[in-house]
């Protein structure tokens, strides 16, 4: 039996993210903060739901912009359950490790802070 495919991550929380700052899942090379860029990093599945692990990179202009934006992130991503976000119903969502500050070598003017969680939901129904 084939099974429906799961919901692509990314593309749950991009939009879940988009009213925060803009969303992309590569960052660009003029990079403009304030931004957010959204990657699955791994996770798993139990054949019925499915268990993302996404990583968040907030970039901002200085240390405070980016662990503001890190922060409302997290919130926003703790507060999505039971939240329908792109046609997909979110059904837990927890931090895996919580945001942290990390180089951004590309330059000094662009600060970055990486947060990852652990999110989960079901695949559609055919």
């Amino acid at each position: 039996m084939v099974l429906p495919p799961f919901p692509d991550a990314e593309t749950v929380v991009l939009a879940l993210l988009e009213p925060v700052a803009p969303t992309v899942t590569a960052t660009p090379a003029d990079l403009t903060p304030p931004l957010i860029r959204v990657q699955r990093v791994g996770g798993s599945d139990d054949r019925i739901t499915d268990h993302p692990r996404m990583e968040i990179a907030c970039y901002g202009s200085d240390r405070a912009d980016a662990w503001q934006l890190a922060e409302q992130c997290r919130q926003l991503i703790l507060g999505s359950i039971r939240t329908r976000v792109a046609g997909v119903l979110i059904d837990s969502a927890r931090t895996d490790n919580p945001p942290t500050q990390v180089p951004y070598a590309t330059t000094e003017d662009v600060r970055r802070v990486l947060g990852y969680y652990r999110l989960s939901w079901r695949r559609g129904r055919s």
